[in-house]
């Protein structure tokens, strides 16, 4: 799940036309402006921002925590039992 933003533009615009555009979902991204390094004064730098191919490295590592993904899940896995739940009582 680590793409260009045009590459991000295009796989939304798939999503759109095969789900229309009133879908729900749930997205997190990230960009070299997220990528920030704190000197001793607090002061933030972005090492990323002028540096694509440092992003790119930075990027494809979090690409391959698989937790991320599994945590992911679970929240979506639970939340939907969760509330899928609560409508069928609702209905009864």
């Amino acid at each position: 799940m680590n793409y260009t933003l045009a590459e991000l533009q295009k796989r939304v615009a798939r999503l759109v036309k095969d789900l229309g555009e009133d879908a729900h979902c749930a997205a997190w991204i990230f960009t070299a402006e997220d990528c920030q390094l704190w000197d001793n004064d607090r002061d933030p730098s972005y090492p990323c921002k002028d540096n694509p191919e440092l992003a790119e490295r930075v990027f494809d590592d979090v690409e391959n925590i698989d937790y991320i993904y599994q945590v992911i899940q679970e929240c979506v896995d639970e939340c939907t039992e969760e509330h899928y739940n609560q409508l069928q009582k609702e209905l009864n």
